[in-house]
């Protein structure tokens, strides 16, 4: 399955190179040049035990590649956001600017037919707004939260103890059909 992450930092580059190891064909998108360079020459920004193992065994398979060009994220049926939420500056609660920017730019790209999946944490009614604006391009969204722990989010993201999907009523088994073949590897496993 070809899917994209949007979203490349400490969240979005573990799921891509996980899903990578999984079988699936991803391509991650960030805006940020450096970070990009850096992951596709095997080199995470970060640290986090296994993963540049997890991410150089990814590019030299040619299963994950890196851009920061939204336009690549064309030919992938589902889409994951990884993003940041900060604090609004100033401000109480979350700074939804790149949770909406990246959903703007995928419904840019995206084929119809396509599924958003959210990973970021966001406000009460942020999926139900998202969905809406989703519906007229013809996308669908669910959201799709991981249950990450510093030092073993590889083993998290591949093994988790549980898969959690938010969907509506109107696609329910659709999403859930899509999500569940994105995770058909964990789910044969018991998860």
């Amino acid at each position: 399955m070809q899917l994209s992450v949007i979203g490349c930092g400490y969240l979005g580059a573990v799921h891509a190179a996980s899903m990578a190891s999984l079988g699936h064909t991803v391509v991650g998108i960030d805006v940020d040049e450096a970070k990009i360079a850096k992951l596709a020459a095997g080199e995470p920004p970060f640290h986090e035990p296994g993963l540049v193992d997890v991410l150089k065994d990814g590019l030299a398979s040619g299963r994950l590649t890196f851009s920061t060009d939204y336009a690549d994220l064309a030919d992938a049926e589902v889409h994951f956001i990884g993003v940041g939420t900060p604090q609004r500056s100033g401000a109480q609660g979350a700074d939804m600017t790149y949770v909406n920017a990246a959903t703007d730019a995928i419904l840019e790209h995206a084929k119809p037919g396509s599924l958003i999946a959210g990973k970021s944490t966001v406000p009460v009614g942020t999926a139900a707004r998202l969905t809406e604006l989703a519906a007229t391009k013809g996308v669908r969204l669910a959201w799709n939260p991981e249950f990450l722990r510093e030092g073993f989010a590889i083993k998290d993201t591949v093994d988790p103890d549980r898969l959690v999907y938010g969907v509506t009523d109107a696609t329910r088994d659709e999403d859930t059909a899509t999500l569940d073949a994105v995770y058909a590897t964990i789910l044969e496993r018991g998860t």
